[in-house]
């Protein structure tokens, strides 16, 4: 039994409301962590940059990741 097209826009705009609430959650972190690590860089700990850009680079993939998918289902869906 396939979904009616309502039902499944309707469940599209769900996913997509949670994917954006998340990226909100990621994109805070990401400025948390530039903080966090501007502030040890200017009191001299300049060990804390590297995690940090890791950290921030896998986020930002992370979020690249969440928009191709997003991307994906608008192109199905048409």
């Amino acid at each position: 039994m396939t979904p009616t097209p309502t039902r499944r826009h309707g469940q599209q705009a769900i996913i997509f409301v949670a994917l954006l609430l998340f990226c909100l959650v990621l994109v805070t972190i990401q400025l948390w962590l530039f903080v966090g690590s501007l502030e040890a860089h200017l009191r001299g700990n300049r060990a804390m940059s590297i995690p940090a850009a890791i950290i921030s680079a896998t986020v930002f993939g992370l979020n690249a990741w969440m928009y191709f998918g997003v991307r994906r289902i608008e192109r199905q869906d048409l």
